[in-house]
C-alpha cells in the first residue's frame, strides 16, 4: 500500500528524530547559540563574583595592581611609550569587576552589580592617585604646549573609540564564558582596560589642565560604558542567564535599559566632538598646505586650528631663518580658499646657526 502524504512527512520527520538522537554527542555548529549548564555558570559565577568585592582576599592584590599599572601608564603616556602603556594595561585588574557588573546586569542581581561597582570605583581611585603622583613628580614633562601623542590622543574620544571598547567587551564576555578562548584572555585585557585615561586624567589635574582632564574622563566614560554594554550582549548571547538564579526579570529589564540609555547619552557627545575633530583635522591639513605657499622658509613648529563653517581660527608657531611674511597674507589666504573669516594668531622663533672653528 503506497503510503499517503501526510505518513510520508511523519516517517521523514521520525528518520529526522533518529539521525538527530544519533547525533547528540555530535559538537554543535559554530554560529548555533550556546547553552551553559549549571557546573560551568557556577564556576563562573565563583570566579567573577569572588574577586569584585572589597573586603575579599583579591582585593589587596586588586589595590597594588591598580596602583602599578596606572603608574606605568602615566610615565609610559609621558615618554610617548606604546609598549609601556601596553605593559602596563596588561597589569591591569579592572577586567573581573567589569564582567561582574556585566553578569549582574543580565541576571537583575542588584547587590552583586553594587560590589562590582563598588570595586570599579575603588580601582579608579587608586588609579588617579598614583597618576597624580606621577603628574606631580614629573610635572615639567606635561607642562610643555605640546602633549606626546600618545597622552593628546586620550584627549580626543570619538565613535570609532566607542566601537573598539564595544567589540572588545564582547570579545571579553566571550572569553570568559567559552572555555577554548581563555589563552586569550591576556590579548582581550589589552582592549578592556580603562587604566590609560584614567592615568591621562591624573596627569592632567596635576598640571592644572581642566579642558584636557574632561576630554579624558569622556574617553573613561566612553569605554567604561561601551565595554560592560559588550559584554552584557556576549555573556548574555552565549548562556550566562539562568531564570533560576535570576533576581526579579523587572529589575534586570531596568538595569539594562538604564546601561544603554548610558551608553546612548555617551554617544551623542561623541558624535558631535568626532564630526568636529575630522572637520578641525583635515583644516589643520589645509594650513600646513597653505603655509608652504604664504612663506616656504618657515617650518612648522606647532598648529591648532578649528572651524566651524563660518569663522576659523589657527594658532600656528613657526620658526626659520629670517622674519616670516606678515600673518595678515596667510589670514587673507586661507579665507580666500575656505570663503570664510579667517583669525590668525601667529607665533616666530629666529632660528640661528652660529659656526665656529678653533684657531688651534
Amino acid at each position: 500500500m503506497r503510503p499517503t502524504g501526510r505518513s510520508s512527512r511523519r516517517a521523514r520527520m521520525a528518520d529526522g528524530a533518529v539521525d538527530d538522537a544519533g547525533a547528540l554527542g555530535a559538537r554543535p555548529p559554530w554560529w548555533r547559540r550556546h547553552r551553559m549548564d549549571d557546573i560551568q555558570r557556577a564556576a563562573v559565577v565563583g570566579f567573577l563574583y569572588e574577586r569584585a568585592r572589597i573586603g575579599s582576599p583579591h582585593t589587596r592584590s586588586f589595590i597594588i595592581l591598580s596602583l602599578l599599572s596606572s603608574a606605568i601608564a602615566a610615565m609610559g603616556l609621558l615618554l610617548d611609550s606604546a609598549p609601556a602603556v601596553i605593559g602596563a594595561m596588561l597589569l591591569g585588574a579592572f577586567i573581573t569587576p567589569l564582567l561582574a557588573m556585566a553578569g549582574a546586569l543580565i541576571q537583575g542581581w542588584v547587590q552583586r552589580l553594587v560590589d562590582a561597582a563598588l570595586m570599579v570605583a575603588l580601582g579608579i581611585a587608586m588609579s588617579m592617585t598614583a597618576a597624580t603622583l606621577v603628574g606631580v613628580v614629573f610635572a615639567g614633562q606635561i607642562d610643555r604646549a605640546v602633549l606626546p601623542p600618545l597622552l593628546l590622543s586620550l584627549t580626543r574620544p570619538g565613535l570609532l573609540d566607542l566601537g573598539i571598547a564595544l567589540a572588545a567587551g564582547v570579545a571579553a564576555g566571550y572569553a570568559t564564558m567559552r572555555t577554548e578562548a581563555a589563552g586569550a584572555l591576556s590579548g582581550v585585557a589589552v582592549s578592556v582596560t580603562v587604566e590609560p585615561p584614567i592615568a591621562a586624567m591624573g596627569l592632567f589635574l596635576a598640571s592644572g589642565r581642566g579642558e584636557e582632564f574632561r576630554q579624558a574622563a569622556l574617553a573613561l566614560a566612553t569605554n567604561f560604558g561601551a565595554l560592560v554594554l559588550g559584554a552584557t550582549v556576549s555573556m548574555a548571547w552565549w548562556g550566562f542567564a539562568d531564570r533560576d538564579t535570576r533576581g526579579t526579570a523587572r529589575q534586570a529589564r531596568v538595569g539594562l535599559i538604564a546601561w544603554v540609555v548610558l551608553v546612548g547619552a555617551v554617544a551623542v557627545p561623541l558624535a558631535v566632538y568626532s564630526r568636529n575633530v575630522i572637520r578641525n583635522t583635515a583644516f589643520e591639513q589645509e594650513v600646513t598646505s597653505v603655509v608652504g605657499t604664504w612663506d616656504p622658509s618657515v617650518r612648522v613648529v606647532s598648529l591648532d586650528a578649528s572651524t566651524t563653517g563660518e569663522r576659523a581660527t589657527v594658532r600656528i608657531d613657526v620658526t626659520g631663518p629670517r622674519r616670516p611674511e606678515p600673518a595678515w597674507r596667510l589670514a587673507e589666504l586661507l579665507s580666500e580658499r575656505r570663503g570664510e573669516r579667517v583669525e590668525v594668531l601667529l607665533t616666530f622663533t629666529l632660528a640661528q646657526e652660529d659656526r665656529a672653528v678653533s684657531s688651534g
